[in-house]
Protein backbone atom coordinates (compact mmCIF):
# COMPACT_ATOMS: atom_id res chain seq x y z
CA UNK A 1 0.00 0.00 0.00
CA UNK A 2 1.46 3.30 -1.07
CA UNK A 3 0.94 5.72 1.81
CA UNK A 4 1.80 9.34 2.20
CA UNK A 5 3.40 9.88 5.58
CA UNK A 6 2.64 13.32 6.94
CA UNK A 7 5.79 15.35 7.42
CA UNK A 8 6.11 17.53 10.50
CA UNK A 9 8.65 19.93 9.10
CA UNK A 10 8.86 23.54 8.14
CA UNK A 11 9.49 22.25 4.65
CA UNK A 12 5.76 22.51 4.07
CA UNK A 13 6.13 26.24 4.26
CA UNK A 14 8.12 26.29 1.03
CA UNK A 15 5.90 24.23 -1.21
CA UNK A 16 6.96 26.18 -4.27
CA UNK A 17 10.43 24.70 -3.91
CA UNK A 18 9.13 21.45 -5.36
CA UNK A 19 9.96 22.74 -8.84
CA UNK A 20 13.62 23.38 -8.17
CA UNK A 21 14.87 20.36 -6.20
CA UNK A 22 14.85 16.60 -6.84
CA UNK A 23 11.88 14.50 -5.70
CA UNK A 24 13.49 11.20 -4.72
CA UNK A 25 14.99 9.72 -1.54
CA UNK A 26 18.40 11.20 -2.25
CA UNK A 27 17.00 14.60 -1.39
CA UNK A 28 17.71 13.60 2.21
CA UNK A 29 21.37 14.37 1.52
CA UNK A 30 20.62 18.04 0.85
CA UNK A 31 20.61 20.53 3.71
CA UNK A 32 20.18 24.14 2.76
CA UNK A 33 20.35 26.62 5.63
CA UNK A 34 17.01 27.69 7.00
CA UNK A 35 15.89 30.94 5.47
CA UNK A 36 12.86 32.66 6.93
CA UNK A 37 12.39 34.79 3.84
CA UNK A 38 12.23 31.59 1.81
CA UNK A 39 9.52 30.31 4.13
CA UNK A 40 7.50 33.47 3.61
CA UNK A 41 8.02 33.82 -0.12
CA UNK A 42 7.66 30.09 -0.78
CA UNK A 43 4.36 29.70 1.01
CA UNK A 44 3.09 32.93 -0.57
CA UNK A 45 4.00 31.62 -4.01
CA UNK A 46 1.96 28.46 -3.44
CA UNK A 47 -0.97 30.60 -2.33
CA UNK A 48 -0.64 32.70 -5.47
CA UNK A 49 -0.34 29.61 -7.69
CA UNK A 50 -3.46 27.99 -6.21
CA UNK A 51 -5.34 31.23 -6.76
CA UNK A 52 -4.24 31.38 -10.41
CA UNK A 53 -6.62 29.35 -12.67
CA UNK A 54 -3.90 29.10 -15.32
CA UNK A 55 -1.78 27.13 -12.85
CA UNK A 56 -4.32 25.45 -10.56
CA UNK A 57 -7.49 24.18 -12.21
CA UNK A 58 -9.52 20.94 -12.40
CA UNK A 59 -7.08 19.45 -14.92
CA UNK A 60 -3.94 20.23 -12.89
CA UNK A 61 -5.38 19.86 -9.38
CA UNK A 62 -4.26 16.33 -8.55
CA UNK A 63 -0.84 16.69 -10.17
CA UNK A 64 -0.14 20.06 -8.55
CA UNK A 65 -0.93 18.93 -5.00
CA UNK A 66 0.77 15.57 -5.47
CA UNK A 67 3.95 17.28 -6.69
CA UNK A 68 3.99 19.28 -3.48
CA UNK A 69 3.32 16.34 -1.16
CA UNK A 70 5.87 14.12 -2.88
CA UNK A 71 8.48 16.83 -2.48
CA UNK A 72 7.67 17.20 1.20
CA UNK A 73 7.71 13.45 1.75
CA UNK A 74 11.37 13.16 0.78
CA UNK A 75 12.72 16.21 2.59
CA UNK A 76 14.77 15.58 5.74
CA UNK A 77 12.91 16.49 8.91
CA UNK A 78 15.27 19.32 9.87
CA UNK A 79 15.34 20.97 6.44
CA UNK A 80 13.98 24.30 7.67
CA UNK A 81 14.54 24.05 11.41
CA UNK A 82 16.31 27.25 12.48
CA UNK A 83 19.89 26.50 13.48
CA UNK A 84 21.64 29.81 14.18
CA UNK A 85 20.57 32.57 16.59
CA UNK A 86 19.89 34.79 13.56
CA UNK A 87 17.61 32.18 12.00
CA UNK A 88 15.76 31.71 15.28
CA UNK A 89 15.14 35.46 15.68
CA UNK A 90 13.98 35.76 12.08
CA UNK A 91 11.44 32.99 12.50
CA UNK A 92 10.24 34.49 15.77
CA UNK A 93 9.62 37.75 13.94
CA UNK A 94 7.87 36.30 10.87
CA UNK A 95 6.39 33.05 12.19
CA UNK A 96 2.90 34.47 12.63
CA UNK A 97 2.97 35.76 9.05
CA UNK A 98 3.86 32.28 7.79
CA UNK A 99 1.02 30.79 9.87
CA UNK A 100 -1.39 33.22 8.21
CA UNK A 101 -0.26 32.20 4.75
CA UNK A 102 -0.47 28.45 5.33
CA UNK A 103 -3.94 28.72 6.84
CA UNK A 104 -5.01 30.84 3.88
CA UNK A 105 -3.72 28.10 1.55
CA UNK A 106 -6.22 25.76 3.18
CA UNK A 107 -8.99 28.34 2.85
CA UNK A 108 -8.30 28.81 -0.85
CA UNK A 109 -8.05 25.05 -1.45
CA UNK A 110 -11.49 24.70 0.10
CA UNK A 111 -12.80 27.52 -2.11
CA UNK A 112 -11.41 25.75 -5.18
CA UNK A 113 -13.08 22.54 -4.10
CA UNK A 114 -16.44 24.33 -4.14
CA UNK A 115 -15.67 26.13 -7.41
CA UNK A 116 -14.73 22.93 -9.26
CA UNK A 117 -17.71 21.08 -7.83
CA UNK A 118 -20.14 23.81 -8.90
CA UNK A 119 -19.02 23.24 -12.51
CA UNK A 120 -19.12 19.43 -12.17
CA UNK A 121 -15.35 19.37 -12.77
CA UNK A 122 -14.24 17.90 -9.45
CA UNK A 123 -12.53 14.54 -9.98
CA UNK A 124 -12.04 11.81 -7.40
CA UNK A 125 -8.25 12.24 -7.66
CA UNK A 126 -8.52 15.97 -7.04
CA UNK A 127 -10.66 15.38 -3.93
CA UNK A 128 -8.15 12.90 -2.54
CA UNK A 129 -5.17 15.17 -3.21
CA UNK A 130 -6.93 18.14 -1.61
CA UNK A 131 -7.50 15.95 1.45
CA UNK A 132 -3.75 15.33 1.54
CA UNK A 133 -3.06 19.02 1.05
CA UNK A 134 -5.20 19.85 4.09
CA UNK A 135 -3.28 17.32 6.17
CA UNK A 136 0.19 18.51 5.17
CA UNK A 137 -0.69 22.17 5.67
CA UNK A 138 -2.35 21.55 9.03
CA UNK A 139 0.52 19.54 10.47
CA UNK A 140 3.00 22.16 9.27
CA UNK A 141 0.97 24.88 10.96
CA UNK A 142 0.92 22.94 14.20
CA UNK A 143 4.62 22.14 14.15
CA UNK A 144 5.35 25.83 13.59
CA UNK A 145 2.79 26.85 16.22
CA UNK A 146 4.44 24.60 18.79
CA UNK A 147 7.84 26.05 17.90
CA UNK A 148 6.47 29.58 18.42
CA UNK A 149 5.05 28.59 21.81
CA UNK A 150 8.29 26.94 22.91
CA UNK A 151 10.26 30.03 21.87
CA UNK A 152 7.93 32.37 23.80
CA UNK A 153 6.56 34.14 20.75
CA UNK A 154 3.13 33.16 22.02
CA UNK A 155 2.03 32.65 25.61
CA UNK A 156 -0.55 29.96 26.15
CA UNK A 157 -3.83 31.05 27.71
CA UNK A 158 -6.76 28.65 27.79
CA UNK A 159 -9.83 30.00 26.00
CA UNK A 160 -13.24 28.52 25.24
CA UNK A 161 -13.43 26.58 21.98
CA UNK A 162 -13.86 28.97 19.05
CA UNK A 163 -13.17 32.08 21.12
CA UNK A 164 -11.95 33.67 17.87
CA UNK A 165 -8.64 34.89 19.26
CA UNK A 166 -5.09 33.98 18.26
CA UNK A 167 -3.02 31.94 18.74
CA UNK A 168 -5.72 29.46 19.80
CA UNK A 169 -8.03 30.12 16.84
CA UNK A 170 -7.21 30.99 13.24
CA UNK A 171 -10.13 32.43 11.27
CA UNK A 172 -11.09 32.61 7.61
CA UNK A 173 -10.74 36.37 6.88
CA UNK A 174 -14.25 36.42 5.38
CA UNK A 175 -15.64 35.46 8.79
CA UNK A 176 -13.67 37.80 11.04
CA UNK A 177 -15.54 38.31 14.30
CA UNK A 178 -17.72 35.23 13.78
CA UNK A 179 -19.96 33.73 16.46
CA UNK A 180 -21.25 30.17 16.61
CA UNK A 181 -24.61 29.68 14.91
CA UNK A 182 -27.29 27.03 15.03
CA UNK A 183 -26.54 24.22 12.58
CA UNK A 184 -22.77 24.82 12.67
CA UNK A 185 -20.76 21.61 12.38
CA UNK A 186 -17.63 21.10 14.48
CA UNK A 187 -14.96 18.65 13.41
CA UNK A 188 -13.05 17.49 16.49
CA UNK A 189 -9.81 15.70 17.34
CA UNK A 190 -9.91 14.59 20.93
CA UNK A 191 -7.34 12.63 22.89
CA UNK A 192 -8.89 9.16 22.77
CA UNK A 193 -7.18 6.32 20.92
CA UNK A 194 -10.48 4.50 20.54
CA UNK A 195 -12.42 7.26 18.80
CA UNK A 196 -9.50 7.99 16.48
CA UNK A 197 -9.16 4.29 15.71
CA UNK A 198 -12.78 4.02 14.59
CA UNK A 199 -12.76 7.33 12.73
CA UNK A 200 -9.61 6.46 10.73
CA UNK A 201 -10.97 3.14 9.57
CA UNK A 202 -11.62 4.60 6.11
CA UNK A 203 -9.17 4.47 3.20
CA UNK A 204 -9.07 8.27 3.06
CA UNK A 205 -7.23 9.45 6.17
CA UNK A 206 -7.73 12.64 8.14
CA UNK A 207 -6.70 14.55 11.24
CA UNK A 208 -10.03 14.33 13.09
CA UNK A 209 -12.01 11.71 14.97
CA UNK A 210 -15.40 13.21 15.82
CA UNK A 211 -18.25 15.44 14.64
CA UNK A 212 -20.71 17.53 16.65
CA UNK A 213 -23.46 20.01 15.71
CA UNK A 214 -24.87 23.14 17.31
CA UNK A 215 -28.51 22.37 18.09
CA UNK A 216 -31.26 24.74 19.15
CA UNK A 217 -34.40 24.41 21.27
CA UNK A 218 -37.71 26.16 20.57
CA UNK A 219 -36.66 29.07 22.81
CA UNK A 220 -33.56 29.68 20.68
CA UNK A 221 -31.07 28.40 23.27
CA UNK A 222 -28.03 26.67 21.75
CA UNK A 223 -26.67 23.24 22.63
CA UNK A 224 -24.11 20.84 21.22
CA UNK A 225 -25.54 17.51 20.11
CA UNK A 226 -23.10 14.62 19.60
CA UNK A 227 -22.87 10.83 19.82
CA UNK A 228 -20.21 9.38 22.11
CA UNK A 229 -19.21 5.75 22.45
CA UNK A 230 -19.67 5.80 26.22
CA UNK A 231 -23.10 7.44 26.37
CA UNK A 232 -24.80 7.42 22.99
CA UNK A 233 -26.32 10.71 21.81
CA UNK A 234 -26.04 13.53 24.35
CA UNK A 235 -27.05 17.19 24.57
CA UNK A 236 -24.78 19.77 26.25
CA UNK A 237 -25.36 23.53 26.68
CA UNK A 238 -23.14 25.27 24.14
CA UNK A 239 -21.15 27.37 26.59
CA UNK A 240 -20.49 24.36 28.82
CA UNK A 241 -19.32 22.34 25.82
CA UNK A 242 -16.94 25.11 24.77
CA UNK A 243 -15.03 24.76 28.06
CA UNK A 244 -13.77 21.27 27.27
CA UNK A 245 -10.26 20.59 26.02
CA UNK A 246 -9.89 19.08 22.54
CA UNK A 247 -6.66 19.13 20.57
CA UNK A 248 -8.24 20.72 17.52
CA UNK A 249 -11.71 21.79 16.42
CA UNK A 250 -12.52 22.97 12.88
CA UNK A 251 -15.76 24.87 12.29
CA UNK A 252 -17.87 24.40 9.14
CA UNK A 253 -21.07 26.24 8.23
CA UNK A 254 -23.92 25.64 5.79
CA UNK A 255 -24.52 29.02 4.07
CA UNK A 256 -28.31 28.47 3.95
CA UNK A 257 -29.20 29.86 7.39
CA UNK A 258 -32.81 28.68 7.24
CA UNK A 259 -31.72 25.11 6.46
CA UNK A 260 -29.04 25.19 9.17
CA UNK A 261 -31.48 26.49 11.78
CA UNK A 262 -34.03 23.84 10.89
CA UNK A 263 -31.36 21.14 11.11
CA UNK A 264 -30.39 22.42 14.55
CA UNK A 265 -34.00 22.13 15.77
CA UNK A 266 -34.51 18.68 14.24
CA UNK A 267 -31.49 17.11 15.91
CA UNK A 268 -32.11 18.81 19.26
CA UNK A 269 -35.71 17.61 19.33
CA UNK A 270 -34.72 14.04 18.46
CA UNK A 271 -31.87 13.81 20.96
CA UNK A 272 -33.50 15.64 23.85
CA UNK A 273 -36.81 13.90 23.24
CA UNK A 274 -35.15 10.50 23.61
CA UNK A 275 -33.37 11.62 26.77
CA UNK A 276 -36.61 13.00 28.26
CA UNK A 277 -38.20 9.59 27.75
CA UNK A 278 -35.30 7.99 29.66
CA UNK A 279 -34.42 5.95 26.57
CA UNK A 280 -31.65 7.87 24.86
CA UNK A 281 -30.23 6.95 21.46
CA UNK A 282 -27.67 4.18 21.44
CA UNK A 283 -24.28 4.54 19.77
CA UNK A 284 -24.13 2.96 16.32
CA UNK A 285 -21.08 0.67 16.38
CA UNK A 286 -21.82 -0.54 12.86
CA UNK A 287 -21.40 3.05 11.58
CA UNK A 288 -24.42 2.49 9.33
CA UNK A 289 -25.71 5.97 8.54
CA UNK A 290 -28.69 4.66 6.56
CA UNK A 291 -30.38 3.47 9.77
CA UNK A 292 -31.24 6.24 12.24
CA UNK A 293 -32.41 3.94 15.05
CA UNK A 294 -28.90 4.28 16.49
CA UNK A 295 -26.42 7.09 15.77
CA UNK A 296 -22.65 7.47 15.59
CA UNK A 297 -21.02 10.90 15.59
CA UNK A 298 -21.16 11.63 11.84
CA UNK A 299 -24.64 10.19 11.58
CA UNK A 300 -25.93 12.84 13.98
CA UNK A 301 -25.08 15.53 11.43
CA UNK A 302 -26.44 13.50 8.53
CA UNK A 303 -29.76 12.99 10.33
CA UNK A 304 -30.08 16.70 11.16
CA UNK A 305 -29.70 17.93 7.59
CA UNK A 306 -31.53 14.96 6.05
CA UNK A 307 -34.65 15.61 8.14
CA UNK A 308 -34.40 19.39 7.76
CA UNK A 309 -34.33 19.16 3.96
CA UNK A 310 -36.95 16.42 3.46
CA UNK A 311 -34.14 14.09 2.34
CA UNK A 312 -32.85 16.53 -0.30
CA UNK A 313 -29.58 17.46 1.45
CA UNK A 314 -27.60 14.32 2.29
CA UNK A 315 -24.21 14.59 3.99
CA UNK A 316 -21.47 13.95 3.06
CA UNK A 317 -21.29 14.65 -0.63
CA UNK A 318 -18.09 12.59 -0.92
CA UNK A 319 -17.85 9.53 1.34
CA UNK A 320 -14.89 7.52 2.56
CA UNK A 321 -14.40 3.91 1.54
CA UNK A 322 -13.41 0.91 3.68
CA UNK A 323 -11.26 -1.44 1.62
CA UNK A 324 -7.67 -1.06 2.86
CA UNK A 325 -7.90 -3.92 5.36
CA UNK A 326 -8.85 -6.28 2.52
CA UNK A 327 -9.89 -9.66 3.96
CA UNK A 328 -8.97 -8.80 7.53
CA UNK A 329 -11.54 -9.37 10.26
CA UNK A 330 -10.58 -6.06 11.86
CA UNK A 331 -13.37 -3.78 10.63
CA UNK A 332 -15.96 -6.51 11.20
CA UNK A 333 -14.72 -7.03 14.74
CA UNK A 334 -15.71 -3.44 15.42
CA UNK A 335 -19.11 -4.04 13.85
CA UNK A 336 -18.34 -2.23 10.57
CA UNK A 337 -19.43 -4.31 7.58
CA UNK A 338 -20.16 -1.71 4.90
CA UNK A 339 -17.60 -0.78 2.23
CA UNK A 340 -18.25 2.96 2.57
CA UNK A 341 -18.98 5.23 5.49
CA UNK A 342 -19.30 8.83 6.60
CA UNK A 343 -15.92 9.46 8.24
CA UNK A 344 -15.91 12.66 10.34
CA UNK A 345 -13.30 14.37 8.15
CA UNK A 346 -15.43 13.86 5.03
CA UNK A 347 -16.98 17.20 6.00
CA UNK A 348 -13.64 18.81 5.05
CA UNK A 349 -14.24 18.02 1.38
CA UNK A 350 -17.97 18.70 1.31
CA UNK A 351 -18.07 21.82 -0.90
CA UNK A 352 -21.50 22.80 0.44
CA UNK A 353 -20.01 23.88 3.79
CA UNK A 354 -17.77 26.88 4.40
CA UNK A 355 -14.56 26.63 6.45
CA UNK A 356 -14.98 29.26 9.16
CA UNK A 357 -12.13 28.75 11.63
CA UNK A 358 -9.89 26.26 13.39
CA UNK A 359 -9.21 26.11 17.12
CA UNK A 360 -6.27 24.34 18.78
CA UNK A 361 -5.51 23.50 22.40
CA UNK A 362 -1.74 23.74 22.52
CA UNK A 363 -1.06 21.37 25.49
CA UNK A 364 -2.62 18.46 23.57
CA UNK A 365 -0.98 18.93 20.17
CA UNK A 366 2.10 16.93 21.10
CA UNK A 367 0.00 14.05 22.38
CA UNK A 368 -2.21 13.77 19.30
CA UNK A 369 0.83 14.06 17.03
CA UNK A 370 2.15 10.92 18.72
CA UNK A 371 -1.22 9.21 18.55
CA UNK A 372 -1.48 9.91 14.83
CA UNK A 373 1.94 8.32 14.28
CA UNK A 374 0.94 5.34 16.42
CA UNK A 375 -2.30 4.86 14.50
CA UNK A 376 -0.44 5.11 11.20
CA UNK A 377 2.08 2.49 12.31
CA UNK A 378 -0.48 0.03 13.67
CA UNK A 379 -2.67 0.26 10.58
CA UNK A 380 0.32 -0.12 8.25
CA UNK A 381 1.41 -3.26 10.12
CA UNK A 382 -2.08 -4.68 9.76
CA UNK A 383 -2.21 -3.92 6.04
CA UNK A 384 1.38 -4.49 4.95
CA UNK A 385 2.63 -7.07 7.47
CA UNK A 386 -0.61 -9.01 8.03
CA UNK A 387 -0.82 -8.19 11.74
CA UNK A 388 -4.08 -8.94 13.51
CA UNK A 389 -5.47 -9.25 17.02
CA UNK A 390 -5.62 -12.80 18.39
CA UNK A 391 -8.18 -13.52 21.08
CA UNK A 392 -7.45 -16.82 22.85
CA UNK A 393 -10.57 -18.96 22.32
CA UNK A 394 -9.67 -21.44 25.06
CA UNK A 395 -10.19 -18.78 27.72
CA UNK A 396 -13.62 -17.74 28.88
CA UNK A 397 -14.54 -14.38 27.44
CA UNK A 398 -15.26 -12.82 30.82
CA UNK A 399 -12.02 -14.00 32.41
CA UNK A 400 -9.82 -12.98 29.49
CA UNK A 401 -11.55 -9.63 29.10
CA UNK A 402 -11.20 -8.97 32.81
CA UNK A 403 -7.47 -9.62 32.50
CA UNK A 404 -7.13 -6.97 29.80
CA UNK A 405 -9.33 -4.49 31.64
CA UNK A 406 -7.20 -4.81 34.76
CA UNK A 407 -3.92 -4.72 32.88
CA UNK A 408 -4.63 -1.70 30.72
CA UNK A 409 -6.80 0.37 33.04
CA UNK A 410 -10.04 0.29 31.09
CA UNK A 411 -12.87 1.31 33.41
CA UNK A 412 -15.93 -0.90 32.94
CA UNK A 413 -18.49 1.89 33.31
CA UNK A 414 -17.00 3.86 30.39
CA UNK A 415 -18.26 1.22 27.96
CA UNK A 416 -21.99 0.75 27.32
CA UNK A 417 -23.53 -2.60 28.23
CA UNK A 418 -24.87 -3.03 24.70
CA UNK A 419 -21.43 -2.63 23.10
CA UNK A 420 -20.71 -5.84 21.12
CA UNK A 421 -18.24 -8.09 22.89
CA UNK A 422 -16.04 -8.28 19.77
CA UNK A 423 -15.91 -4.48 19.69
CA UNK A 424 -14.90 -4.39 23.34
CA UNK A 425 -12.15 -6.95 22.79
CA UNK A 426 -10.76 -5.15 19.73
CA UNK A 427 -10.95 -1.72 21.38
CA UNK A 428 -9.19 -2.91 24.53
CA UNK A 429 -6.42 -4.65 22.59
CA UNK A 430 -5.93 -1.75 20.20
CA UNK A 431 -5.66 0.71 23.07
CA UNK A 432 -3.14 -1.57 24.77
CA UNK A 433 -0.89 -1.46 21.68
CA UNK A 434 -1.39 2.26 21.18
CA UNK A 435 -0.57 3.17 24.78
CA UNK A 436 2.56 1.01 24.72
CA UNK A 437 3.86 2.67 21.56
CA UNK A 438 2.96 6.15 22.78
CA UNK A 439 4.79 5.57 26.06
CA UNK A 440 7.86 4.49 24.12
CA UNK A 441 7.79 7.64 21.95
CA UNK A 442 7.56 9.83 25.05
CA UNK A 443 10.60 8.06 26.48
CA UNK A 444 12.58 8.47 23.25
CA UNK A 445 11.56 12.08 22.62
CA UNK A 446 13.85 13.72 25.19
CA UNK A 447 16.86 11.79 23.93
CA UNK A 448 15.97 12.65 20.33
CA UNK A 449 15.69 16.37 21.15
CA UNK A 450 18.98 16.35 23.04
CA UNK A 451 20.79 14.84 20.06
CA UNK A 452 19.18 16.80 17.24
CA UNK A 453 17.82 20.00 18.78
CA UNK A 454 14.26 19.56 17.49
CA UNK A 455 11.29 17.32 18.23
CA UNK A 456 10.70 14.10 16.27
CA UNK A 457 8.84 14.55 13.01
CA UNK A 458 6.04 12.24 11.95
CA UNK A 459 8.53 10.16 9.96
CA UNK A 460 10.91 10.05 12.94
CA UNK A 461 8.13 8.71 15.16
CA UNK A 462 7.24 6.08 12.57
CA UNK A 463 10.85 4.90 12.66
CA UNK A 464 10.76 4.78 16.47
CA UNK A 465 7.57 2.69 16.32
CA UNK A 466 9.07 0.28 13.80
CA UNK A 467 12.19 -0.23 15.91
CA UNK A 468 10.01 -0.96 18.95
CA UNK A 469 7.86 -3.41 16.97
CA UNK A 470 10.89 -5.46 16.00
CA UNK A 471 12.28 -5.48 19.55
CA UNK A 472 8.94 -6.49 21.05
CA UNK A 473 8.46 -9.18 18.40
CA UNK A 474 11.89 -10.70 19.07
CA UNK A 475 11.14 -10.88 22.81
CA UNK A 476 7.89 -12.66 22.10
CA UNK A 477 9.39 -15.20 19.69
CA UNK A 478 12.26 -15.93 22.08
CA UNK A 479 9.76 -16.77 24.82
CA UNK A 480 7.50 -18.75 22.53
CA UNK A 481 10.36 -20.95 21.37
CA UNK A 482 10.96 -22.00 24.98
CA UNK A 483 7.48 -23.38 25.60
CA UNK A 484 5.58 -26.31 24.16
CA UNK A 485 3.47 -26.27 21.06
CA UNK A 486 0.41 -25.99 23.30
CA UNK A 487 1.39 -22.37 24.01
CA UNK A 488 -1.91 -20.66 24.64
CA UNK A 489 -1.28 -17.84 27.05
CA UNK A 490 1.26 -15.22 27.93
CA UNK A 491 4.12 -17.16 29.46
CA UNK A 492 5.91 -15.66 32.44
CA UNK A 493 9.08 -15.55 30.33
CA UNK A 494 7.37 -13.55 27.58
CA UNK A 495 8.54 -9.98 28.17
CA UNK A 496 6.88 -8.59 25.06
CA UNK A 497 4.38 -5.78 25.60
CA UNK A 498 1.88 -6.68 22.90
CA UNK A 499 3.09 -9.40 20.53
CA UNK A 500 1.41 -12.12 22.56
CA UNK A 501 -1.96 -10.88 21.22
CA UNK A 502 -1.07 -8.67 18.20
CA UNK A 503 1.11 -10.38 15.59
CA UNK A 504 1.13 -11.83 12.08
CA UNK A 505 0.20 -15.42 11.35
CA UNK A 506 3.69 -16.21 10.07
CA UNK A 507 5.13 -15.25 13.47
CA UNK A 508 7.98 -13.30 11.89
CA UNK A 509 9.50 -9.97 12.86
CA UNK A 510 10.30 -8.79 9.35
Amino acid sequence: MKKKILLYGFAALTMAGCKSQPTHPEIGTYRNPANTQELISGSQKVLNDISNPQIFNPATCAKFVNQVTDYLYYLPADHFIPKTPQEVEALKTHGSEVMDTIFQIRVVLHDKLREFDSRNELSKDCIQKIREGFQYARFSEEYLLEWLFRNKVYDFKATPIMANSRPNTWTNPRYAGFELKSGDVMLVRGKSHVSAMIARIGDEEGNFSHLAIVGEDKAGKKYVVEALIQYGTIVTPLEKWRQQEDARVALYRQPDEALAKKAARKIYDKAQGALDQKKGIRYDFAMDDDDYSTLFCSEVIRYAYDMASDKKFIIPKYRSTVTKFKNSEYPKSLGVTKTSLFAPYDIEVDPRFDLIAEHRFYPLLRQVRMQDAVLQSVYSWMIEKDYSFHWAPQHSVKAYLAKFVRQFGMVADTLPKYMPIDSIKTNVQFEAVAKTLEKNIYEKEAEFYKQKGYLPSFQDMMVINEQYRRQDCEKHLAARNKVSESYDDRNVADLSKFHYFFYNKANTCK
